[in-house]
């Protein structure tokens, strides 16, 4: 379904001069099969795009979780004068407080949003486009605030388009590392009493690092991970959020999802030993990067062998087997993150706003995610934090 049309006009030099431009027009889809082609078109072409813009994952996600909250497609196409797609917005429609507001399809569920664009596209995309663009969409669409959160300012050494927008530093952000295969040939991804720890692990009956090939292997590692996660998490005071409505259909579905091909959505590594699963960790890839989403450890007498940690030091070994020259391991602070990250990718949070209702939604949630941001990189309050969560319970 296409919601509108709208043509771009050429830009006029200082000298009165006509200058060329990539884009003629944009288009608005407002369902996901109507975009498919021009999104695989894009994905083909090696337009810029993180894991988490494979259209796979965003059909998966919205199928079981982004439709069953209201959400609406509001997909921007931006097309040059032979009608090739330059440019996607990936977006959803929603209402939050009585305000319409464009998002990035995911959700909390994915750690790195951005527009998927290509190299000849990226200079036309400047400030005043984009406001125009956005302006545009939410006069036609009733948009009161486009909430662009979680962005890394650049991909793969490009700029992000939405970096000109102001913006402000994310709740979280990605803590990542490199992969360099003589490196790791040499040198063990393990400390020396990790690497102790894992040889205690080998003498359990059944120990073997392994990942999801069959449908049999997904239905297994999932069971395992759920109970982990409802254990861990009642533990801890926190909600569950992979009981909300639809989770974790959706990332049963992006498992299954490419497996007989050797390319699942959603991939599944896990840590196994005398019959429990004592480490789980899912993600998404490209050809570069490999992205966690979600991982857990077991409940029992094991986890005090550091099974989280050993599965990651399997996970990046795999991942270096493949090529890959990346990782990260999602948003978020953690001790665990420290034995294998070089460094924290900053992510960012923009929010521009049409209306009344959009700007007071904007500075709420631009105060909500500072003071999450000062919480979380505050250790001595995070600590505090986490020990009213774990009394709430009782």
């Amino acid at each position: 379904m296409n919601l509108a049309v709208l043509p771009i006009s050429d830009r006029i030099a200082a000298d009165g001069t006509r200058s060329a431009l990539v884009l003629a027009r944009t288009q608005v889809l407002g369902d996901l099969a109507a975009a498919e082609p021009l999104w695989r078109r894009l994905e083909q072409a090696g337009a810029s795009a993180t894991p988490y813009q494979r259209f796979e994952w965003v059909a998966h996600w919205y199928r079981h979780v982004g439709r069953a909250n209201g959400a609406a497609p509001l997909i921007v196409v931006g097309f040059d004068r032979s009608d090739a797609p330059q440019f996607i917005f990936p977006l959803i429609a929603e209402r939050r407080h009585g305000t319409r507001v464009a998002a990035f399809f995911g959700g909390t569920h994915s750690n790195l949003n951005m527009p998927i664009w290509t190299d000849a596209v990226a200079a036309d995309l400047t400030l005043a486009r984009l406001r125009d663009i956005l302006g545009e969409i939410a006069a036609a669409h009733q948009i009161d605030l486009f909430a662009l959160t979680g962005q890394p300012p650049a991909w793969r050494g490009a700029a992000n388009p939405f970096a000109a927008l102001s913006g402000q530093p994310s709740a979280d952000d990605v803590y990542f590392g490199t992969i360099e295969p003589e490196q790791l040939a040499q040198e063990p991804l393990l400390p020396s009493g990790l690497r102790k720890k894992e040889r205690q692990l080998m003498k359990v009956d059944g120990f073997r690092y392994g990942v999801a090939e069959t449908q049999a292997d997904i239905d297994r590692i999932l069971a395992f991970f759920r109970a982990q996660k409802a254990a861990r998490f009642a533990a801890h005071g926190i909600r569950n959020v992979f009981e909300d409505a639809g989770v974790l259909e959706f990332i049963a579905d992006a498992c299954r999802d490419g497996l007989e091909q050797g390319r699942p959505v959603i991939e599944l590594h896990a840590l196994e030993g005398r019959g429990d699963l004592l480490a789980i960790i899912g993600g998404v890839c490209d050809q570069n990067r490999f992205s966690v989403m979600f991982n857990s450890i077991t409940t029992g007498p094991y986890a005090r062998k550091s099974p989280g940690i050993i599965l990651m030091s399997h996970v990046i070994a795999n991942c270096a087997s493949r090529g890959l020259t990346s990782f990260d391991l999602g948003a978020g602070r953690a001790d665990f993150k420290a034995h294998f990250c070089s460094g924290a990718e900053s992510r960012f949070d923009c929010y521009v706003a049409f209306s009344l209702r959009g700007r007071a939604l904007a500075a709420a949630l631009r105060a909500s995610n500072a003071l999450k941001r000062a919480l979380k990189t505050n250790p001595a309050l995070m600590s505090a934090v986490a020990a009213v969560r774990r009394r709430a319970p009782a």
